[in-house]
């Protein structure tokens, strides 16, 4: 998943940040049984993870719906992205084939070029708005 919004370029120092949904159950260990894990509640229930020692950002995630956890996957470690079945793993993870959110703080030319999967402009008060086609 891709997320150019605003929010997301400004926590993760990045134009696009790329992240991966897992289950709670798929973190071995739990990020919060790490004494250098903190999160904040960066608008009311979204919360985002990182770490406290060198402020790297690691997960968000929503009060709303807790069975998920956004994962950013530059923090995958180097062994699954590429050395594990020649990089096949890393490819299948950081290929943008899913679903991208924040579509109307894309840079136009710069974080709209990747295409494919549903397209959300923002969320609303009836959930997310979908792009028109």
């Amino acid at each position: 998943m891709a997320a150019p919004g605003t929010m997301c370029r400004k926590w993760t120092s990045s134009l696009i940040a790329q992240f991966i949904i897992v289950l709670p159950s798929q973190i071995q260990p739990a990020f919060d049984s790490h004494e250098t894990f903190e999160e904040y509640e960066s608008s009311p229930g979204r919360y985002r993870g990182f770490c406290k020692r060198c402020g790297t950002s690691l997960v968000w995630r929503s009060a709303d719906d807790t069975s998920t956890v956004d994962v950013f996957l530059g923090t995958v470690d180097e062994k699954w992205l590429v050395h594990e079945d020649g990089g096949k793993v890393g490819q299948a993870l950081a290929r943008p084939n899913g679903t991208q959110f924040w579509m109307e703080n894309a840079i136009p030319g710069v974080t709209d070029l990747v295409k494919g999967g549903k397209e959300f402009l923002r969320e609303g008060e009836d959930g997310w708005e979908r792009k028109k086609e």
